[in-house]
């Protein structure tokens, strides 16, 4: 008997399982050609199946299976085969352990004809996945090309500028473009949550969300949408974080302007591009008298002046009948920056009514009471024409020269004495047309050019007092003094002759 050992058995064993696999091959070769024109009648049904265990994919068939990305870490298997199969087949079990019998199920209308079967067992769950009426040329065509448009379509969602993400009931992050990866898990978290409970299906939702910005001083804000579909609850977020900020910065600087006006003196009103009041401050209520109320409502700009002429708070028109044509006309004046009049009123006010025009067609009034300075302006001017009075009747002839050494003014003893009249002069009459004039009428070269010299040299230190004329003519006492600042007086007085002094006893 032969001794056999361990090798030769195992040596056999190769031999036998070999030649198994031998008589199977044959017995299908020859098989198949017996039966090939019974097969062939038989109709095709292409089917693939998936085996999982305790949800996790073990094993498959299918040449190419491309599993949606897993949307979270303890997503699992069978969760992203849902996924991938829910678009054609409906209630779908969320998990494999669900399952207590087979279970079969049909697609909808999208991809028809197809069938999932899940056979449950000890520890294997099988799925199947058949298409009993496969899809013709054209059918298959028309699918491809709808693939076709899909996949552009898809590159620029993807490439959108702004987060675009799909979750499903359990706020899970089931879809999501390129800018909502960027954005963090916590702000679309945070967004998720101040939107609460998803919207309603055919009613979109929006709302601005701030969020917080760790290490800036200020939150970011995104206008965000969301969308209840058939797929899940679609979210688009746009980021508005400029735009708050310049609302921010404008609203501040309109409180910062309302503050401004609130202490300002001039009454101010405001009239936006559809001739409604859209600002006053409150000077305008103390100027014009309107009750707040009044104000506060928002009048056209017509209604706003009527009621000031009603008020006496504007010169009452000669026509009434053309007063809202010269409204009109004062509005579009105002508009192009030329506006100005000053209101004399019958309360013995005055204002000055200044109209500039405002950004997008609006129009700003300004209201001053200027009746001090009107005032001031009027006693100014009687001081003055009294001081003309008074020096028009003294005897000695008196001219102020300017620190340019132009005269400033004279008396008419002096314009009768040296023949000169600032008034009727369109020329300024300078220093040395008034020393010209002086030594015309009383000649006396060296006195005039020493004054000239020191009043030129601004060196006229003293008075200068001296009497000039001609030899047995009319002479005049000539003064020149100083009066600061530049200024100098210069005075005449004319000297009387033998007959002039003669007293009337001696004329009789």
């Amino acid at each position: 008997m032969v001794n056999l050992t361990l090798s030769n058995f195992a040596l056999l064993g190769s031999l036998v399982v070999v030649f198994s696999f031998a008589v199977l091959w044959l017995i299908g070769v020859f098989g198949s050609g017996l039966n090939r024109a019974k097969v062939s009648a038989q109709p095709f049904t292409p089917s693939n199946s998936f085996l999982f265990r305790d949800n996790s994919l073990i094993d498959h068939d299918a040449q190419s299976l491309i599993l949606p990305e897993a949307g979270r870490e303890d997503e699992s298997d069978w969760q992203r085969m849902r996924r991938w199969l829910g678009f054609r087949f409906s209630d779908l079990p969320d998990s494999l352990d669900d399952l207590t019998g087979d279970l079969t199920l049909a697609s909808n209308n999208v991809v028809p004809g197809g069938r999932l079967d899940l056979a449950p067992g000890k520890t294997l769950v099988r799925l199947t996945l058949a298409q009993d009426r496969p899809p013709d040329s054209a059918n298959l065509h028309e699918t491809m090309r709808h693939l076709h448009l899909l996949e552009g379509h898809s590159d620029a969602l993807l490439a959108a500028p702004i987060p675009v993400w799909i979750s499903d009931d359990a706020n899970r992050v089931i879809w999501e473009n390129d800018a909502s990866k960027a954005l963090s898990d916590d702000h679309k978290e945070q967004m998720t949550h101040a939107l609460g409970r998803p919207p309603v299906s055919g009613e979109p939702v929006s709302m601005r969300v701030s969020l917080e910005n760790p290490g800036e001083t200020s939150d970011l804000w995104y206008d965000l949408r969301a969308t209840n579909t058939a797929k899940g609850v679609v979210h688009y977020a746009l980021d508005i974080t400029r735009i708050i900020r310049a609302e921010t910065i404008q609203r501040e600087f309109v409180q910062t302007l309302t503050k401004t006006f609130a202490n300002l003196t001039t009454g101010l009103v405001v009239f936006d591009r559809n001739s409604s009041l859209a600002l006053f401050n409150p000077a305008l209520l103390d100027l014009t008298s309107l009750a707040p109320e009044y104000l506060s409502a928002r009048p056209s700009l017509i209604s706003f002046f009527d009621t000031l002429r009603d008020r006496q708070v504007m010169p009452e028109p000669k026509n009434y009948a053309s007063w809202r044509s010269q409204i009109n006309d004062m509005v579009k004046t105002a508009a192009d920056g030329l506006y100005q009049e000053v209101w004399s009123l019958p309360t013995g006010q005055t204002y000055r009514v200044t109209g500039r025009p405002h950004p997008d067609g609006a129009v700003a009034f300004l209201f001053e009471d200027i009746s001090v300075e009107i005032l001031a302006t009027r006693r100014h001017r009687m001081q003055m024409d009294l001081r003309q009075t008074v020096m028009d009747q003294l005897n000695e002839g008196v001219a102020v020269l300017s620190s340019e050494n132009t005269l400033m003014f004279c008396n008419k003893t002096l314009s009768a004495l040296l023949g000169i009249d600032p008034d009727v002069s369109f020329a300024e009459i300078t220093l040395q047309d008034i020393l010209k004039a002086c030594h015309s009428r009383y000649p006396d070269a060296g006195l005039w050019a020493e004054i000239e010299e020191k009043i030129t040299r601004k060196s006229l230190s003293a008075p200068i007092v001296d009497t000039v004329g001609r030899p047995g003519g009319d002479g005049a006492t000539c003064r020149v003094v100083s009066l600061g600042g530049g200024l100098t007086m210069i005075c005449l007085a004319q000297i009387a002759t033998e007959f002039s002094s003669t007293t009337p006893a001696d004329m009789t």
